[in-house]
């Protein structure tokens, strides 16, 4: 394997790890995903209007 592309896959698997954060998105494509999922959440009074109850606050 050429140098150059050993360091390339390094310097990729460097970024793939401190990518591992604890955050919900790893990437853009599951930020995208996740705005949507979030978007289309309904909202607390939307909730009531349905007769459910939404998530307590969280303190």
């Amino acid at each position: 394997m050429d140098e150059k592309v050993k360091s390339a896959q390094f310097i990729q698997d460097l970024k793939a790890a401190s990518n591992n954060n604890s955050s919900m998105a790893q990437n853009l494509d599951e930020m995208k995903k996740l705005g949507k999922e979030m978007k289309e959440q309904k909202t607390g009074s939307e909730l009531r209007e349905e007769n459910l109850t939404p998530d307590p606050l969280q303190d």
